[in-house]
């Protein structure tokens, strides 16, 4: 039997792991403060510049979803759980004010491999609202959407008023508020 030096030191793979999770925390902050510099910025420049195709193959220039009110834009892929459990909230958020002018714009990060997945997932869910495939990933990084869901509330001029990464419960009744507070400013103007 040979002698098996231990060592207290972990394995390589537990390096990498830690590694890659101390990046992670490292980017997420990067991405937080990324976010906050965009409140109060303007992304209409970077709208008029985006065209992204539809669940239907038509080209979007995705300014076109500014104009009638508050514009929502949830970039989110159909593997990310959090963007899963957001979606059908969304959804029902869309369907109760679309009509008074509020825009919801899903951009889907799925990438080019996992493009013809996309349309039959948002048909077998019944999702409503307007979505895009951005396949090169311009969208995600030009908007600095580096996690995924990240959720951008602009008004009807393209000015970012929110902006927020991940999911949590209850997020979307506070996003609720400020879009209905935002609905009844333009109506009083």
């Amino acid at each position: 039997m040979r002698n098996v030096p231990t060592s207290t030191a972990p394995p390589a793979s537990r390096w990498v792991l830690l590694l890659c999770m101390m990046t992670l925390f490292v980017g997420t902050g990067a991405q937080a403060q990324g976010l906050d510099n965009m409140v109060g910025g303007s992304v209409k420049p970077i709208l008029e510049r985006l065209k992204l195709e539809n669940l239907d193959g038509d080209m979007v220039t995705l300014d076109s979803f500014l104009g009638s009110g508050p514009l929502l834009i949830d970039f989110w892929a159909t593997w990310c759980k959090p963007c899963l459990m957001a979606m059908p909230e969304l959804d029902e958020l869309y369907e109760d004010l679309h009509e008074q002018g509020f825009q919801i714009l899903g951009i889907n990060e799925d990438g080019p491999r996992n493009a013809a997945k996309v349309k039959p997932f948002v048909l077998s869910h019944g999702y409503s609202f307007p979505i895009v495939l951005d396949l090169n990933r311009t969208a995600q990084r030009r908007l600095n959407a580096l996690t995924l869901p990240t959720t951008l509330l602009l008004d009807a001029e393209g000015v970012v008023v929110h902006a927020s990464f991940g999911y949590r419960k209850g997020e979307i009744a506070k996003l609720r508020e400020m879009i209905e507070e935002m609905m009844q400013q333009d109506t009083d103007e």
